[in-house]
């Protein structure tokens, strides 16, 4: 644990004293949600018949936003940093010290996963703050937030384990998120695609994020959304264990 610990505090150090981090983390995603919440905010003649009172297009359409940026940059952070990593030889250092494999695996996942819930938290506050969103932020979305960022993350590390070059696992990872937000029913209704796109849907890990945060935060159907999340939650470990298995920093 103390290991864990130690690459944890180091790689926060590392990442915030990079600027460059700091507006890809926090200004831009606050940028975005600002831009979004002005276009979107309203449409309120859009709005379904389920959403609640008070809410406009922008909030209908957040917990989708929230599972698509957590898809890309969950699985972005952790392909492109193991193969920048073990392009740049950081993991024959790193085979020297007392720390295993799974031990710099899980403190990287606890770290993207904290990096990813800061950047959204700020980017929701800002939109708040300036523009009046109503994010409806609880218990259960929060918790499907981690989950789905560990869960994407855990892909990213799963990807980085077959591409050895950063621009192919930027293109795979954000190919798949792609392919992901067309099937998962997150902004194009499932019953409007063809057959054969509504199986894919139904083994999507992206249905299931953007279909919990939905039920929490918008129709307020909590069963199925602690259903999601033990999906979600589900998925992750396997991810993990899966990523742990078959990576090995001593052959790099």
């Amino acid at each position: 644990m103390s290991r864990i610990s130690t690459d944890l505090k180091y790689s926060f150090i590392e990442t915030f004293n990079d600027k460059t981090n700091i507006a890809i983390f926090f200004i831009f995603p606050t940028i975005l949600f600002l831009l979004l919440g002005n276009v979107l905010g309203g449409l309120g003649s859009q709005l379904p018949n389920n959403a609640a009172s008070g809410m406009n297009y922008f909030d209908f359409l957040l917990p989708g936003i929230l599972a698509i940026f957590i898809t890309m940059t969950g699985a972005q952070m952790a392909a492109g940093t193991i193969v920048n990593y073990r392009k740049s030889g950081v993991f024959r250092k790193l085979a020297t010290t007392p720390i295993s494999n799974m031990e710099w695996i899980a403190a990287r996942i606890v770290m993207w996963t904290i990096l990813t819930l800061l950047s959204l938290a700020v980017a929701i506050f800002a939109a708040w703050l300036i523009i009046g969103i109503h994010p409806n932020i609880n218990l259960i979305s929060l918790l499907l937030m981690v989950a789905g960022t560990a869960l994407f993350v855990g892909f990213g590390i799963l990807v980085a384990n077959f591409i050895k070059n950063e621009g192919a696992a930027f293109t795979v990872t954000m190919g798949t998120a792609f392919l992901l937000t067309l099937v998962s029913g997150t902004f194009i209704p499932v019953e409007t695609m063809p057959w054969f796109l509504q199986y894919l849907t139904k083994i999507s890990p992206l249905t299931y994020l953007s279909e919990g945060l939905r039920s929490s935060m918008i129709t307020g159907n909590t069963g199925n959304a602690v259903t999601d999340l033990l999906i979600v939650a589900g998925l992750g470990i396997l991810l993990f264990g899966v990523g742990v298995a078959l990576f090995d920093w001593k052959e790099d």
